[in-house]
This record gives structure tokens, sequence and C-alpha cells, in this order.
């Protein structure tokens, strides 16, 4: 048997989705963005082994060199995972100020509290800081 790249392109891309159902497996993956991975993984596998599909597509698309189809699908996905990610950071970003916010209201809340309590002296919170 002759081995060629496209049967490395097929072993590689069996076993990222091989390491990918691991992730999953082991909780160090949501199953929400697996879906993307486990979708990517599957399409370069039959890429790999179905040879003329890469080629029906590129010309279908009026794309001359086929594997040139492969690094524009490649950059395709980068952006799109690149804009799904700033989307997650910047929500996350709006949920953590908004968390410092609530914290240090409540913060006030019990240092006037703990001034009414004492009748105007601080006392100092001896709880440890949880960060």
């Amino acid at each position: 048997m002759k081995l060629d790249i496209f049967f490395f392109s097929a072993l590689f891309s069996f076993l990222f989705l091989v390491v990918v159902l691991e992730f999953v497996r082991s909780k160090r993956l949501k199953e929400q963005y697996s879906l993307l991975w486990i979708f990517i993984s599957a399409l370069m596998i039959i890429f790999a082994l179905w040879r003329d599909l890469l080629e029906r597509v590129a010309s279908w698309l009026g794309i001359v060199y086929a594997p040139s189809l492969l690094f524009i699908a490649g950059i395709l996905f980068s952006f799109a995972l690149i804009l799904h990610y700033s989307v997650i950071i910047s929500k996350l970003h709006t949920q953590n100020v908004r968390l410092a916010q609530e914290l240090g209201i409540l913060n006030k809340k019990i240092e006037d509290l703990n001034k009414r309590l004492n009748g105007g002296k601080m006392v100092e919170n001896d709880t440890a800081d949880p960060v």
C-alpha cells in the first residue's frame, strides 16, 4: 500500500476527532464547543478519503487548484472561530464588570451595617479574601 498525503491527512483527522471526543469525555471541552470541532474533523476525514469530492466542490466553486479550497475553508473557519471567541470574551468582560460593581456595592453595605451595629466604630472583617 502506497502511503501518501491523503492517508496521513485521514489519519491526522481521525486522531484529531479522537482527541476532541476525549476532551469532551473528560469534561475539558464543553459539548456546545465540541460540535464545531467534530464537524470539522469529520469534514477533513471525508475530503481525505474521498478525493474526487474535493475536486468536484472546487470546480463547482470555480476554484482551479482544488487544495486551495482547503486553505480558503481553513482561513474562513479561523475567522469565524476568532469572531465567536471575541463575542464570548466581550460577554464575559461585561459580566466581570457587573460582578465587580455588585461586589463593591455589597462591601459598602456590609461596611455601613458594621458601623451601625458597632456604634460608629469600624470593625475589621476577619474573613479571608476569597481571591
